[in-house]
Protein backbone atom coordinates (compact mmCIF):
# COMPACT_ATOMS: atom_id res chain seq x y z
CA UNK A 1 0.00 0.00 0.00
CA UNK A 2 1.12 3.72 -0.95
CA UNK A 3 -0.35 6.59 0.36
CA UNK A 4 -0.62 9.54 -2.10
CA UNK A 5 1.79 12.23 -1.90
CA UNK A 6 1.96 15.37 -3.87
CA UNK A 7 5.28 16.69 -2.35
CA UNK A 8 5.19 19.93 -5.62
CA UNK A 9 1.56 20.70 -3.57
CA UNK A 10 3.25 20.09 -0.19
CA UNK A 11 6.01 22.48 -0.54
CA UNK A 12 4.93 24.87 -2.39
CA UNK A 13 1.81 25.56 -0.37
CA UNK A 14 2.79 24.45 3.34
CA UNK A 15 -0.09 23.16 5.57
CA UNK A 16 -1.35 25.51 8.30
CA UNK A 17 0.00 23.01 11.58
CA UNK A 18 -2.82 23.77 13.53
CA UNK A 19 -5.83 22.55 11.11
CA UNK A 20 -3.96 20.63 8.17
CA UNK A 21 -5.58 22.36 5.30
CA UNK A 22 -4.05 24.91 2.46
CA UNK A 23 -3.94 28.64 3.97
CA UNK A 24 -5.38 29.42 0.16
CA UNK A 25 -8.01 27.29 0.89
CA UNK A 26 -8.40 28.56 4.47
CA UNK A 27 -8.53 32.26 3.10
CA UNK A 28 -11.19 30.59 -0.38
CA UNK A 29 -13.77 29.55 2.01
CA UNK A 30 -13.68 32.09 5.04
CA UNK A 31 -12.99 35.04 2.31
CA UNK A 32 -16.95 35.90 2.89
CA UNK A 33 -16.95 35.38 6.61
CA UNK A 34 -17.74 37.95 8.90
CA UNK A 35 -14.45 38.54 11.34
CA UNK A 36 -14.74 39.66 14.70
CA UNK A 37 -12.39 37.37 16.62
CA UNK A 38 -10.53 33.98 16.74
CA UNK A 39 -10.59 31.88 19.60
CA UNK A 40 -7.67 29.57 20.00
CA UNK A 41 -6.69 26.78 22.77
CA UNK A 42 -3.53 27.02 25.07
CA UNK A 43 -2.45 25.15 28.47
CA UNK A 44 -2.79 26.49 31.41
CA UNK A 45 0.72 25.48 32.68
CA UNK A 46 -1.26 23.12 35.38
CA UNK A 47 -0.01 19.42 35.91
CA UNK A 48 -3.95 18.58 35.57
CA UNK A 49 -4.28 18.96 31.33
CA UNK A 50 -7.00 21.78 31.51
CA UNK A 51 -7.06 24.20 29.18
CA UNK A 52 -8.10 27.88 28.45
CA UNK A 53 -9.65 29.82 25.71
CA UNK A 54 -8.46 33.22 25.18
CA UNK A 55 -9.75 35.17 22.21
CA UNK A 56 -7.14 36.99 20.13
CA UNK A 57 -8.00 40.44 19.60
CA UNK A 58 -8.90 41.81 15.81
CA UNK A 59 -9.04 45.28 14.63
CA UNK A 60 -10.62 46.00 11.46
CA UNK A 61 -9.69 48.66 9.51
CA UNK A 62 -11.28 50.76 6.54
CA UNK A 63 -9.94 53.01 4.50
CA UNK A 64 -6.56 53.40 6.44
CA UNK A 65 -4.70 56.04 4.05
CA UNK A 66 -1.56 55.30 2.58
CA UNK A 67 0.70 54.06 5.06
CA UNK A 68 -0.25 51.86 8.29
CA UNK A 69 1.76 50.83 10.87
CA UNK A 70 0.84 47.42 12.78
CA UNK A 71 2.02 46.79 15.79
CA UNK A 72 2.99 43.11 17.96
CA UNK A 73 0.93 42.69 21.01
CA UNK A 74 3.07 42.99 24.23
CA UNK A 75 2.22 39.01 24.30
CA UNK A 76 -0.29 36.42 22.40
CA UNK A 77 -1.73 37.24 18.77
CA UNK A 78 -3.81 40.06 17.19
CA UNK A 79 -5.07 40.20 13.85
CA UNK A 80 -5.58 43.41 11.34
CA UNK A 81 -8.39 43.38 9.22
CA UNK A 82 -7.63 45.77 6.61
CA UNK A 83 -9.67 47.23 3.55
CA UNK A 84 -7.89 50.34 2.03
CA UNK A 85 -8.95 51.84 -0.53
CA UNK A 86 -5.59 53.90 -1.65
CA UNK A 87 -2.71 52.11 -2.25
CA UNK A 88 -0.44 51.26 0.94
CA UNK A 89 2.40 50.78 2.81
CA UNK A 90 2.50 48.60 5.45
CA UNK A 91 4.95 48.60 8.22
CA UNK A 92 5.60 46.42 11.29
CA UNK A 93 6.11 47.37 15.17
CA UNK A 94 6.54 46.08 18.39
CA UNK A 95 6.75 42.93 20.14
CA UNK A 96 8.64 41.41 23.41
CA UNK A 97 11.39 39.55 23.40
CA UNK A 98 11.52 36.36 24.48
CA UNK A 99 7.94 35.86 24.18
CA UNK A 100 6.79 34.47 20.53
CA UNK A 101 3.94 36.66 18.62
CA UNK A 102 2.10 36.09 16.23
CA UNK A 103 0.01 38.99 13.94
CA UNK A 104 -2.14 38.24 11.16
CA UNK A 105 -3.35 40.84 8.31
CA UNK A 106 -6.51 40.19 6.49
CA UNK A 107 -6.33 42.17 3.21
CA UNK A 108 -9.37 43.24 1.40
CA UNK A 109 -9.47 44.22 -2.04
CA UNK A 110 -12.80 46.51 -2.12
CA UNK A 111 -15.35 46.11 -4.84
CA UNK A 112 -13.10 47.70 -7.17
CA UNK A 113 -10.70 46.16 -6.91
CA UNK A 114 -6.74 47.02 -8.10
CA UNK A 115 -5.49 48.79 -4.97
CA UNK A 116 -2.17 47.95 -4.38
CA UNK A 117 -0.59 47.02 -1.10
CA UNK A 118 3.06 46.78 -0.58
CA UNK A 119 4.11 44.49 2.65
CA UNK A 120 6.38 45.50 5.06
CA UNK A 121 10.10 44.28 5.26
CA UNK A 122 10.23 40.65 6.93
CA UNK A 123 11.94 37.11 6.43
CA UNK A 124 9.92 35.02 3.73
CA UNK A 125 10.12 31.92 2.27
CA UNK A 126 12.47 32.25 -0.85
CA UNK A 127 13.08 35.60 0.12
CA UNK A 128 10.28 37.00 -1.80
CA UNK A 129 7.05 39.04 -0.45
CA UNK A 130 3.72 37.03 -0.98
CA UNK A 131 1.68 38.59 -3.78
CA UNK A 132 -1.42 40.54 -2.76
CA UNK A 133 -4.36 39.81 -4.97
CA UNK A 134 -5.40 42.73 -6.59
CA UNK A 135 -8.90 41.19 -7.93
CA UNK A 136 -12.54 42.25 -6.66
CA UNK A 137 -13.15 41.75 -3.70
CA UNK A 138 -10.20 38.87 -3.12
CA UNK A 139 -8.51 38.23 0.19
CA UNK A 140 -5.44 37.84 1.16
CA UNK A 141 -3.79 36.38 4.73
CA UNK A 142 -0.55 36.71 5.66
CA UNK A 143 0.99 36.05 9.18
CA UNK A 144 4.32 37.37 10.80
CA UNK A 145 6.10 36.08 14.11
CA UNK A 146 8.56 37.42 16.11
CA UNK A 147 10.46 36.46 19.27
CA UNK A 148 12.92 38.82 19.90
CA UNK A 149 10.97 42.22 20.00
CA UNK A 150 10.25 42.51 16.39
CA UNK A 151 14.29 42.44 15.77
CA UNK A 152 14.00 39.62 13.29
CA UNK A 153 10.44 38.64 11.61
CA UNK A 154 9.19 35.79 9.88
CA UNK A 155 6.12 36.27 7.57
CA UNK A 156 4.17 34.06 4.89
CA UNK A 157 0.85 32.86 3.93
Amino acid sequence: MSDSHNAYTEDKFPLIPENGIDPREFAKNNATATTTGFTFQSGSGSSSGTTGNTTAPVKIITNPGSFLQITFPEQGDITYDITPNIPLTLSLAGGTTGILQRLTVILHQPGGGGIAVSLPSAHYKDGAKPDVSLEAGATTIISYITDDGGKTIYGGL
